[in-house]
């Protein structure tokens, strides 16, 4: 019986799960953004001198590349902000590409010119990740401060694919831009590329003037919302459907097997911390995206040393005793980055993700 690429990964991730190794990285090259968007947990403005300073230089970034390959990388995950501001990913880029990892790139596509298609088209990521804010110049304008982000999203996208560049959509839903779903998914299949929805809206990760939370869907709005898009999907051909669930803390989730994730003495229950990490802007290496804490410094120490001290960290979060024997915990979306975000703790169950979890039972 033949290996699809998708049982190959899942092997592979497993396996990296079992023995620790780091197979999957997330690079947070700048935390600085072309928009605004209200919901963002991390972006600041383009111009944010401190972030400037702040940020690793490319030589920092592909030196860390070249020891995470060394202790057994394989998936990439480039990101920000936006990656396309800083005038040196190219060669970020360009270097990483020649390590022979599994590269993935997330952007808003609204800074992709002809001259970065043709570029990327000659040595092209394994996929690119877009973030579409809404269907229309207005929609951007309320979601991210720029109307004309739509148009310059829209023609970077058709560049893209236009020079065969393997690409997904995806939306991160909110008050202002819910209605524009079956605008955004038709876009999507009109191209014949994946779309999925970013359902998860979470606090600030860093201290800023942005409340990303308030600008999210109620829970019984979400649910209704979530409920809208299955049956849009689930009436479509099965031809057409090109759904994906996204989720911005890792980007191998989707071929993770749960079953072998599960410890009943680890808070965490997906990769994170086990053979998956994400290093922010400024340099700590983290769970996932989420998270500020626990930490390690990979730039001062060397990627092993922060790995295996990450593990430790990782193991002393303690677990949320009270929604692990919640009679909800099958529906809920809770997990230690959330739960900290949310309320401050790891062990403390967060409001917003228990009326999600209610709901979602006595649908």
């Amino acid at each position: 019986m033949s290996t699809t690429w998708g049982q190959l990964g899942n092997k592979l991730i497993n396996q990296a799960k079992s023995k620790k190794i780091p197979i999957a990285g997330q690079f947070e090259l700048t935390s600085r953004c072309n928009l605004k968007c209200k919901m963002c947990y991390v972006a600041r403005p383009i111009n944010d001198k401190e972030a400037m300073h702040s940020e690793r230089s490319a030589e920092e970034w592909i030196r860390l590349a070249h020891e995470a390959r060394d202790e057994g990388m394989l998936y990439l995950l480039l990101t920000g902000g936006e990656i396309f501001i800083r005038p040196d990913f190219k060669r970020i880029y360009e270097e990483t590409s020649m390590m022979g990892f599994n590269i993935e790139l997330y952007t808003n596509a609204t800074m992709i010119t002809p001259e970065i298609a043709k570029w990327l088209s000659r040595i092209p990521p394994s996929r690119i990740g877009i973030t579409m804010y809404g269907a229309s110049p207005e929609t951007y304008g309320k979601v991210c401060g720029n109307a004309n982000g739509f148009e310059s999203a829209v023609r970077g996208i058709d560049l893209l694919l236009s020079k065969d560049i393997n690409l997904w959509l995806k939306t991160t839903v909110i008050q202002d831009n819910a209605k524009d779903f079956d605008e955004l998914a038709e876009f999507a299949e009109k191209r014949g590329v994946e779309f999925g929805i970013v359902n998860y809206i979470s606090p600030r990760r860093e201290d800023c003037s942005t409340c990303p939370e308030s600008h999210r869907l109620s829970p019984k709005e979400l649910i209704e919302y979530e409920l809208y898009v299955d049956k849009y999907f689930r009436d479509k051909p099965k031809e057409t459907l090109n759904k994906k669930q996204a989720d911005e803390c890792s980007n191998i989730t989707d071929v993770t097997d749960k079953k072998l994730i599960e410890n009943k003495n680890d808070a965490f229950k997906c990769p994170s911390g086990k053979c998956a990490f994400w290093v922010t802007w400024d340099g700590k290496m983290t769970p996932c995206a989420l998270m500020n804490n626990p930490h390690s410094s990979p730039f001062e120490k060397g990627f092993s040393a922060a790995w295996n001290e990450l593990q430790d960290l990782c193991s002393s979060v303690p677990i949320c005793r009270e929604c692990d024997q919640c009679s909800l915990k099958d529906y809920c979306m809770s997990c230690p980055a959330r739960l900290q975000v949310e309320t401050g703790f790891y062990d403390k169950p967060a409001q917003y993700l228990c009326e999600l979890a209610k709901i979602r039972k006595n649908l």
